[in-house]
C-alpha cells in the first residue's frame, strides 16, 4: 500500500511536508510550502509551492508521479488555488511527471552557478484542463 505520513516541520515558511511510503518502506518525501520560495542561486522568478524527492534506490519506479499526485491533494487540502513547481531542465523524468500531473509549463530561467535552465510549471486546481 502506498501512502503519504505527514511529518512535523518547523521554520519561518508555512510548509507541509509528507513522507511517502510503500507498505513499510520510506521511498520519498514531498514540502509543500504555503507560499512560493526559492533556494540559494535560484532566480525569485523561479519560485515555487512544490519540492519532492525520490530516494535513488526508487527511481524510475512510479514514485515520482504518485507522490506528486498524493501531494497536490495534500495542497488542495491546505487551500492552496494553484502551485507553482520547477525543475531543471535537463532532468526529463521530472518534467515527465510535473506534466503527467497536469502541469503547463510558464516559463524558464538561467541558473547562473550552473550555467543550467530551470523550467517553471502551474497547476491550477479550478481549471478542468490542468487539475487531477
Amino acid at each position: 500500500m502506498i501512502y503519504l505520513k505527514h511529518k512535523e516541520t518547523s521554520g519561518r515558511l508555512p510548509t507541509s511536508e509528507y513522507e511517502l511510503f510503500d507498505d513499510e518502506k520510506l521511498v520519498g518525501k514531498i514540502q509543500i510550502r504555503h507560499k512560493p520560495s526559492y533556494g540559494a542561486g535560484i532566480p525569485e522568478s523561479m519560485a515555487s509551492h512544490i519540492y519532492y524527492e525520490i530516494l535513488p534506490e526508487y527511481r524510475s519506479k512510479g514514485y515520482g508521479k504518485q507522490i506528486l499526485t498524493l501531494g497536490l491533494e495534500e495542497a488542495k487540502k491546505i487551500g492552496l488555488k494553484e502551485v507553482t513547481i520547477t525543475c531543471m531542465d535537463d532532468n526529463i523524468g521530472s518534467k515527465k511527471i510535473i506534466e503527467a500531473n497536469g502541469a503547463v509549463f510558464i516559463e524558464e530561467a538561467m541558473i547562473p552557478e550552473d550555467a543550467k535552465k530551470m523550467l517553471k510549471y502551474r497547476i491550477l486546481f479550478n481549471d478542468p484542463q490542468t487539475s487531477n
